[in-house]
């Protein structure tokens, strides 16, 4: 019974990709919801003036104080002499200047790159933020 319940919808879908195949000449009318085009481009506005995506990045320094600026300054400009293929970005959250780096989508990718900078930046480790694509 199982068998014959599976050749006769095995057959019945090959006769209907055979029909399919048959068809040189039609066309395709699509109905669309008016609504969807909309949503379509509200979505890609909001992508052009939100750009950034759920990442991680890689914290290299915190410091707070009155000459933290200078020296997260520092911290970024030898980071961007030994690794120039890598973003750098010195940011302020009251009352702390950090400085992260990398764009990664993933926490491996994170992780791997932490490990190669680990010498260097004994205190660095991963952070979730968003990043651009």
């Amino acid at each position: 019974m199982k068998r014959l319940l599976f050749n006769l919808i095995f057959f019945g879908l090959l006769l209907v990709q055979f029909d399919t195949f048959s068809q040189t000449n039609g066309s395709i009318k699509i109905i669309q919801d008016p609504r969807i085009d909309r949503l379509l481009m509200i979505h890609t506005q909001f992508k052009t003036t939100h750009p950034a995506v759920d990442g991680y990045k890689i914290q290299i320094f915190m410091d707070s104080g009155n000459d933290a600026v200078d020296r997260g300054r520092a911290v970024v400009d030898n980071f961007t002499v030994n690794y120039p293929e890598v973003g750098v970005e010195l940011s302020y959250a009251a009352p702390y200047y950090r400085v992260r780096i990398g764009n990664f989508r993933n926490r491996i990718e994170a992780e791997g790159y932490l490990m190669k900078i680990l010498p260097f930046y004994s205190q660095a480790f991963v952070i979730k933020d968003k990043i651009l694509p």
